[in-house]
């Protein structure tokens, strides 16, 4: 993740680092901090650890365990490369696609990826039974399928898996759709989220902060008065925001920590600032708000 995000655990004093170290000393990679909270493995391959990710599995385990967590992590990372499956055989490898959305800053210029929304990329990724691995530009050369049609592909074998389970809850007194399930492709759903809950013409709040958590907030146009309205999206902007924060630092996997408006299948950042103590919400957002008539 990148730096301005990362801070450091005042329960982690430098352990999990050190693991790293000698995890990946025993497979003969030398271990290097880089940019963005990883460490680096260097060897056969060049290998990014993200600590963040890290860090939050280690949360969730007695620190007894870290030793055996991380050379779990770390052995599965190189494995993954240094055993890699023969992808020459597409007709093979198709069923094993899939497209997850990662944090801009992850994409080193060697992924099969493209633009999701601003800060966010859809790569291709290889899932088998023991690791997600990203697939690099090179290894899909000489494959029928490319570009689009490659996406969409790996799109439609996430949707194959099955849907998100999809469930309305209440967070600080607004009502959310929130959609989650056990898979690190939780985020991509976000390309038919209006399957999941009905969008109006003005939209949705919408956050995914980690692989496995989307939370919703439709901007239906009950309230009579445009005013009324502002200050119905500016509160669920507000507890979405602070949701996205809060599941972001704990992930695992965490994406983004910003409010996104879903309108027309596009996804933005939606640009807030506080004035006075009171959340204010952009122009545009405004604008759509005051100009359609209450839903009935």
């Amino acid at each position: 993740m990148s730096g301005r995000h990362a801070r450091p655990d005042p329960w982690d004093d430098g352990t999990l680092e050190s693991l790293v170290v000698l995890v990946g000393e025993s497979l003969g990679y030398a271990c290097r901090r880089a940019p963005g909270d990883v460490m680096l493995l260097q060897g056969a391959y060049q290998l990014p650890v993200r600590m963040r990710d890290l860090r939050q599995l280690a949360r969730l385990v007695p620190r007894d365990d870290w030793p055996a967590l991380v050379s779990d992590q770390v052995t599965t990372i190189v494995t993954a490369m240094e055993e890699p499956l023969d992808l020459s055989d597409f007709d093979l490898a198709q069923h094993l696609l899939r497209t997850r959305i990662y944090p801009a800053e992850d994409d080193n210029g060697q992924l099969a990826s493209r633009p999701f929304a601003p800060g966010l990329i859809e790569a291709v990724v290889v899932d088998t039974p023991t690791s997600v691995r990203t697939l690099s530009a090179h290894e899909m050369h000489g494959w029928p399928v490319s570009g689009d049609a490659l996406f969409m592909l790996g799109r439609d074998n996430v949707r194959g898996d099955g849907p998100l389970q999809h469930d309305e809850q209440d967070l600080g007194g607004i009502r959310v759709s929130v959609l989650h399930g056990w898979t690190f492709y939780t985020a991509t759903h976000l390309a038919w989220l209006e399957e999941y809950l009905p969008i109006g013409p003005s939209g949705a709040l919408v956050i995914a902060p980690n692989r496995g958590l989307i939370v919703a907030h439709p901007l239906r146009i009950a309230e009579p008065s445009p005013r009324a309205r502002y200050r119905a999206a500016a509160a669920a902007a507000r507890e979405l925001q602070a949701q996205a924060h809060r599941a972001y630092e704990e992930g695992p996997g965490s994406i983004s920590p910003n409010l996104y408006w879903w309108r027309a299948g596009a996804l933005r950042p939606l640009e807030t600032r506080y004035e006075g103590g009171a959340l204010v919400l952009p122009e545009e957002l405004t604008s759509v708000l005051a100009a359609h008539t209450a839903e009935r």
